[in-house]
């Protein structure tokens, strides 16, 4: 194995836990393990879906502001140098670029939300209602949740990382520029969004992150460009970085870096072109990973 000199990693489902509160966390582990690296000269990258603001106060208990870490926000469209504190915003979506695609999903009854840094657009299909009325109830929810759902569940109280949620009815009402348009549903039923994606091949990128979440941003956006560029500011090269990730927007990232580790959780679309696949991310999996390269260094 070649030096690592830099650590990508996705956010969740791979270095985040879920615990029973709802509440995403970084393993106490994992945290040992990454505050060694970083003294060790190995600096972080966390290389998300989410836009900065749900992304700082991870980068922060992680101190990897006082190391040089980088964040890759919303799947490469912007970088975020945490020493500097400056971004670079590469590419968003365009409102008329997804316009018709709007209509088609809401025609199926599926679930859409797109996002602007701290902001979000929320559709929810009349079908949804009582159910996630019935889901709230069930799991003992706040009365006051928004009823937008998350990459692993029916309702998620999106509220920390976006403040501001606006729920609408029409593609018109989306704002002119976006980082990202998503689209959720029942693992059964969201590969019909493929079907509808089709025609904009060449035109927009997809790609499933759980089984019950898609994400769609501009063509040529993704982590690997994401953590590319990073290296270039740092540096390093992309072969001595190691990466980990689930869906299948980290793929890309996977394939730059040159240690992409898979977690056990992944899709299998993802386990297929790893490095190598690690235990799943309750087990943190990647600690496991890094301490031992750690202890040979």
């Amino acid at each position: 194995m070649k030096e690592v000199k830099a650590i990508a990693f996705d956010m969740d489902g791979t270095l985040l836990i879920r615990d029973e509160n709802g509440e995403d966390r970084i393993g106490s582990k994992t945290k040992e393990v990454l505050l060694r690296a970083q003294k060790a000269g190995i600096r972080l990258i966390l290389a998300s879906g989410r836009a900065y603001p749900k992304l700082l106060p991870y980068a922060k208990e992680l101190q990897m502001d006082q190391h040089g870490g980088w964040l890759v926000e919303i799947n490469g469209t912007a970088v975020y140098d945490l020493q500097k504190e400056q971004r670079r915003v590469f590419h968003q979506l365009h409102r008329e670029e997804i316009m018709d695609l709007f209509e088609k999903c809401k025609a199926m009854e599926f679930e859409m939300c797109a996002s602007l840094d701290d902001t979000l657009y929320c559709y929810i299909p009349q079908r949804l209602i009582p159910i996630k009325q019935a889901y709230v109830k069930a799991h003992g929810l706040a009365d006051d949740v928004p009823l937008t759902a998350g990459a692993f569940a029916l309702v998620y109280d999106n509220r920390k990382g976006y403040p501001h949620q606006y729920f609408i009815q029409e593609a018109s009402e989306l704002p002119l520029t976006m980082n990202k348009l998503c689209v959720t549903d029942e693992p059964e039923r969201l590969p019909l969004v493929n079907d509808l994606l089709q025609e904009y091949q060449g035109k927009l990128w997809w790609g499933a992150t759980t089984p019950r979440w898609l994400e769609i941003l501009p063509i040529g956006v993704n982590k690997g460009e994401g953590v590319r560029h990073c290296c270039e500011r740092m540096g390093i090269d992309p072969q001595q970085v190691m990466a980990f990730g689930d869906g299948e927007n980290d793929i890309d990232m996977l394939r730059v870096c040159g240690y992409g580790y898979a977690m056990g959780n992944a899709l299998d679309s993802v386990k297929r072109i790893a490095y190598d696949v690690c235990d799943n991310n309750r087990n943190e999996g990647p600690a496991k990973v890094i301490e031992q390269m750690l202890d040979t260094m």
